[in-house]
């Protein structure tokens, strides 16, 4: 069987023609009008995430930036200890003086002391210099003396710092709310409450802030110790003689004191030893004379006498003889 396709009128082509034109115009004109909406929105983002990237780029390289890859943003506290030699110490230091003030720093101590026989010249101070001046004045000290030792020494104090200021950022704001209560207190009990806390966090921030500033302090000036010594003592001067009689009695008064106080010294250590001599001879002397003390006589023996019997000692004895 066979089927015949009828075609399509004219008009109906037509009209679905231009009704698939028009919606193709229509969509076009939309997306046109999205598009161009759009454009301007991305455009100002684009431009604003470009202008935040050059800030954040600047603040980075900043030296007062918070960025934790750039090393100027890092606050450190550099002290350091040097030891110099120099022909003459006390110039030296007065140059250095010099130096350090020139270049915006200060001292804080400052100690001298000139060569005798015994010690060398020696001058001591401590000196406070910008941190980025530290290697110049080290390069001045150089130049001016030997430097015979040195030891630098780092601290990176920007965690410190980060959270002294997040501290100190959160007690302002719990003054600055203290002080709102105090505006809106109604009652007297209300406002000495406010007050009181209000007292105890601003005494809290103040502190804070001063250590902050102890901080920041120490970070723009850098504190080295430097002594300055001299190569070595001064050469033993003799004395003058002179034959006179007030030397001879100066000289016979210093023989005096010098025999006597010898000679008390040599009693006082042998003060010991001769009352333990003492009293062993002592003892020995009362030993020697027990042994020589005589002995008793012992009693004579009579013979016995008889009863009635003459005695032969008696005055008719005499007579019988």
């Amino acid at each position: 069987m066979t089927t015949t396709r009828r075609r399509p009128r004219p008009s109906t082509l037509t009209w679905a023609s231009a009704v698939m034109l028009v919606g193709l115009l229509l969509a076009g004109c939309s997306a046109s009008a999205e598009s161009g909406d759009q454009a301007p929105a991305g455009g100002v983002a684009a431009d604003t995430d470009g202008g935040g990237s050059d800030k954040g780029a600047q603040d980075e390289s900043a030296p007062g930036g918070t960025s934790g890859t750039s090393n100027e943003a890092r606050l450190v506290v550099q002290t350091g200890t040097v030891w110099v030699e120099s022909e003459d110490p006390i110039a030296t230091a007065r140059a250095l003086v010099a130096h350090v003030e020139g270049a915006g720093g200060r001292i804080d101590s400052r100690s001298e002391q000139a060569a005798s026989e015994t010690e060398v010249a020696v001058s001591s101070m401590t000196v406070r210099v910008p941190a980025d001046k530290v290697s110049s004045t080290i390069d001045k000290l150089k130049q001016l003396a030997q430097v015979t030792s040195m030891d630098l020494q780092v601290e990176d104090v920007t965690d410190a710092a980060q959270d002294l200021d997040a501290r100190i950022h959160a007690l302002e704001l719990s003054v600055e709310r203290m002080e709102t209560l105090m505006e809106g207190a109604t009652s007297t009990r209300e406002l000495l409450e406010a007050e009181t806390a209000l007292s105890s966090r601003q005494a809290e921030l103040e502190s804070l802030q001063s250590e902050r500033a102890r901080l920041q302090g120490r970070v723009s000036l850098s504190t080295l110790e430097v002594t300055i010594s001299g190569p070595g003592t001064l050469e033993p001067q003799e004395e003058e003689q002179s034959d006179t009689f007030l030397s001879g009695l100066e000289a016979g008064w210093e023989a005096l004191v010098t025999t006597i106080s010898v000679t008390l010294v040599v009693l006082g250590a042998l003060l010991p030893w001769l009352v333990v001599a003492g009293l062993v001879a002592l003892v020995v002397v009362a030993v020697r004379r027990r042994r020589r003390r005589p002995a008793p006589p012992a009693p004579e023996e009579r013979e016995p006498v008889a009863v009635g019997a003459p005695d032969p000692s008696g005055p008719n004895a005499s007579r019988e003889g």
